[in-house]
């Protein structure tokens, strides 16, 4: 009677040392695959981090740069775009000195004049325009507040030949044109690599 017990017992363990052994040559196969796909497939190999150049860091804090990441200056930006001076004001080494009318302020233009700037032919006046508000020259807010102060006045040439002039009026600074318009100061001087950057509150009758 103890036989077909005994068989069973017998057959029961032949069965666990099978899977046992099965087991264990799959563990293996599995680490045999690992270990095949660590030859097959070496890791993946990084270009190196270029490091910036001086010239780099100075179109990146340009001019250009700081009017373009100046939440006022969208439109202004826009505009150097179009007219294709980008690269003036982030590569040349000037300095500059902008005074750019706000987005807000440029947002006065008449439908008309919008339309005309917008034109490709009219680039050239655009052109003209724009360089209206650059004058040639670093003029941060200490200096050009230290030029007021000695005379009363600054007179600043742009790069369109136009004639700016800054004064005072209690703590602002404000920006004429001679043709009766002027414009106040309501942020900067911005410092930039190759010059500063102001925002002014309104446009000037420059073009």
């Amino acid at each position: 009677m103890q036989k077909p017990f005994s068989f069973l017992f017998i057959s029961m363990f032949a069965l666990l040392i099978i899977s046992c052994k099965n087991d264990a040559q799959d563990v293996k196969a599995t680490a045999e695959s690992a270990v095949v796909d660590t030859v097959q497939k070496p890791p993946v190999k990084r270009a190196p981090k270029k490091d910036l150049t001086p010239e780099d860091i100075a179109v990146i804090k340009s001019v250009m740069s700081r009017i373009m990441s100046e939440p006022h200056l969208k439109k202004y930006a826009s505009y150097l775009v179009t007219a294709e001076m980008g690269t003036m004001l982030s590569e040349d080494k000037g300095p500059f000195t902008v005074f750019a009318p706000s987005t807000i302020a440029l947002e006065a233009f008449t439908a008309e004049k919008k339309k005309f700037y917008a034109t490709p032919d009219n680039k050239p006046k655009l052109e003209e325009m724009l360089k209206s508000y650059i004058v040639q020259g670093k003029m941060d807010k200490e200096t050009l507040l230290q030029s007021i102060t000695k005379s009363g006045k600054a007179k600043l040439k742009t790069l369109a030949g136009v004639t700016l002039t800054a004064t005072k009026s209690g703590d602002d600074i404000v920006i004429s044109d001679g043709k009766g318009a002027s414009a106040k100061v309501v942020k900067g001087s911005i410092e930039g690599s190759n010059g500063v950057v102001y925002v002014l509150d309104g446009i000037l009758n420059v073009n």
